[in-house]
């Protein structure tokens, strides 16, 4: 269906485009456009005539394949829906610009002409709101992005397209004639690529998110596809430019200047091609399922990030590079070597570039880029802390500080012993949350730890990796104290209810600091009427500061001390009991009293432990909420962490 959409596309710009192109080309050399007036008013019908099929597969890629289309149901689409509002829009364009082409075969006017090319630049542009320009998502300077990505490049490819059928069919034409017409197409040619470069830049920006997506995914591998044939028509672009800027005076190549024009125009209509079937597809950035094709990527993290030992692989592979660098250099700096430049310098210069790069490689795997399907919640870290206990404590231990029962009797296949992982360490965080999804489903690197893909499904695996990431974070979490520190931890959201009783959640908070309140007044552990005592107080200091609170209380403590309360609170204090560690205390998954400060992006930024009159924490507290609301507001996704 995919493939369908995507054919549909191509003839639907195709006609408009090549229509504009007819339609701009006379203009820019003042000639009358006559012998070019029926050929538009084809294409504008054709436009318009494709429409309706467009309608059509599009309807059937979104209904059911064993439901019928019949009149009443793609009605009823088109008039209900976005999709088909948005086409009802683009096909009402489609037929005023046909009857404007139509009205030039009979009315000569400079007045039509420039009304009908205009109107033939919005339908091109517009082409992009049936496409993924229409989602609702997107950020309003991406969807401006599209219309005039679009706009451009197909503005573009119709005046390349309407070029060469001028040349071709310019018998009797002077050479100078077709000289002036490419020069000053060769302007409008230049604005409209840097408008493309421009706009595609932004839309990458939103849809394919980062530099592995292009690889790892079906959207992005044919935008890496899309971009080597912009590479082939930026070539011979180039070539045509530098042919006007060298040609003799009075002279113009047309024949060869058609040849090389009708060999951009073939690499013009396979970009035109893939832009179809990207338009219709998933975009990378809301893939899940990544698949990256190579057995290594780049990571400054995971090599020179680790401060690798002297004169280890990394640093003669980064030793390597400087080496081939300047050897690039004094060949095309030194006299005696100038003749070798043109070939050596380059060639060098490329072993250079590859050598930086091995020296930031490290092991990948087709899962390596994968995205979580489970959000980063403190549901879904409780679901793994306990898959967790079920199959992991026993090498690494309840800690994950790999000291487990079993971990001293750990031997390879060659018999030598292994230490399990300390999931606490540094090094963890050299690893994508895709590495350890692999290790998981297909076994750890060592060939000691087992596969567990068919112990625990793919969601379930990822709520161990949600888990593990809090872990992470646990040793540094014990140093935590009511001072500002930079942003490394990043609160796990839950659902909670908000005073008129309407689901929400802590993420929906992100804004404006809150504070998260745990406490146990009918604890048989500690002072509890000093317990009590700290949580009116931190309520107080909370609602003094300006930020929100969420408590997860017990039932004995004040019920003028809570705030908003939370749908699953086992869980959730489950999961904060994991950073709730203090150096030489054993942890545990109950939190006797805890406030957490998280800050309006969504980090975790402080911690009190309790709130006293003269412990200082309430004037903490404020000058803390004070100094967090200043800060910009980052924005966090809680599904690619």
């Amino acid at each position: 269906m995919y493939l369908s959409l995507a054919a549909i596309r191509f003839l639907l710009s195709l006609p408009a485009a090549l229509a504009v192109g007819l339609l701009l080309l006379p203009r820019l050399i003042g000639e009358d456009s006559g012998r070019f007036k029926p050929a538009v008013a084809a294409l504008a019908l054709a436009r318009a005539l494709f429409g309706f099929a467009l309608l059509y597969v599009t309807a059937r890629a979104i209904f059911p394949a064993d439901r019928p289309i019949e009149f009443d149901t793609l009605w009823e689409f088109t008039v209900n829906t976005s999709v088909g509002n948005a086409w009802i829009g683009t096909q009402l364009i489609a037929f005023l610009f046909a009857a404007l082409a139509a009205a030039r075969l009979f009315v000569a006017s400079d007045l039509l002409d420039q009304v009908t090319l205009w109107v033939g630049v919005v339908l091109i542009a517009v082409v992009s709101v049936t496409g993924h320009a229409i989602d609702d998502g997107l950020p309003r300077w991406t969807q401006v992005s599209f219309l005039l990505h679009t706009a451009a490049g197909l503005t573009w490819l119709g005046g390349l397209l309407g070029l060469v059928w001028w040349m071709f069919t310019a018998r009797g034409k002077p050479p100078e004639v077709a000289a002036r017409l490419a020069e000053r197409w060769s302007f409008i040619a230049k604005v409209a690529m840097a408008i493309v470069a421009v706009s595609g830049c932004a839309i990458a920006w939103e849809n394919v998110g980062s530099i592995p997506n292009l690889l790892a995914t079906p959207y992005g591998r044919m935008l890496t596809l899309k971009l080597v044939f912009l590479c082939a028509v930026l070539l011979a672009a180039l070539a045509l430019a530098r042919y006007i800027t060298r040609r003799p005076e009075g002279e113009f190549n047309v024949r060869w200047y058609s040849k090389v024009g009708a060999g951009e125009s073939v690499f013009a209509l396979a970009l035109l091609s893939i832009a179809g079937y990207i338009a219709v597809i998933t975009p990378a950035s809301h893939e899940t399922s990544l698949y990256w094709p190579l057995p290594f990527r780049l990571s400054y993290i995971a090599t020179w990030g680790q401060n690798p030992a002297m004169f280890s692989s990394i640093w003669w592979w980064g030793i390597a590079a400087v080496v081939l660098a300047i050897m690039a250099a004094l060949i095309w700096w030194t006299p005696s070597t100038r003749q070798y430049r043109l070939y050596a310098t380059p060639a060098i210069s490329a072993a250079a570039a590859i050598s930086l790069a091995v020296s930031f490689a490290t092991e990948a795997y087709t899962d390596t880029y994968d995205d979580p399907t489970q959000d980063y919640t403190a549901e879904s870290v409780a679901r793994g802390l306990s898959h967790f206990q079920e199959y992991c404590i026993g090498c690494h231990g309840a800690q994950g500080e790999g000291n487990g029962p079993l971990a001293k009797d750990l031997k390879n296949q060659q018999g030598l012993p292994v230490q399990p992982a300390d999931l606490t360490a540094p090094h963890v965080g050299t690893h994508t949350i895709g590495d350890i999804f692999h290790w998981l489903t297909h076994g750890g690197q060592s060939g000691v730890m087992p596969a567990f893909g068919e112990q625990l499904d793919v969601d379930d695996r990822w709520d161990v990796i949600n888990f593990l990431l809090m872990m992470s974070y646990s040793n540094r979490a014990r140093f935590m104290s009511p001072q500002p520190m930079i942003q490394w931890l990043i609160a796990p959201d839950f659902a909670l209810i908000d005073p008129e009783e309407n689901a929400t959640s802590l993420f929906k908070l992100r804004g404006v600091p809150t504070l998260v309140s745990f406490a146990r007044c009918g604890s048989s552990n500690g002072d509890l009427t000093a317990r009590a005592a700290s949580v009116k107080i931190a309520h107080e200091a909370a609602k003094a500061a300006g930020v929100n609170q969420v408590t997860i209380y017990d039932a004995a403590c004040p019920q003028e001390a809570k705030g908003r309360e939370v749908v699953h609170p086992k869980a959730v204090e489950t999961a904060y009991s994991v950073i709730n560690r203090y150096p030489n205390e054993t942890p545990s998954e109950e939190i006797e009293e805890a406030h957490f400060l998280v800050d309006r992006s969504g980090y975790i930024r402080a911690r009190f432990r309790t709130f006293a009159p003269d412990d200082g924490n309430p004037q903490k507290l404020s000058g803390l909420a004070a100094e967090l609301a200043r800060e910009p507001l980052i924005e966090i996704s809680l599904h690619s962490h």
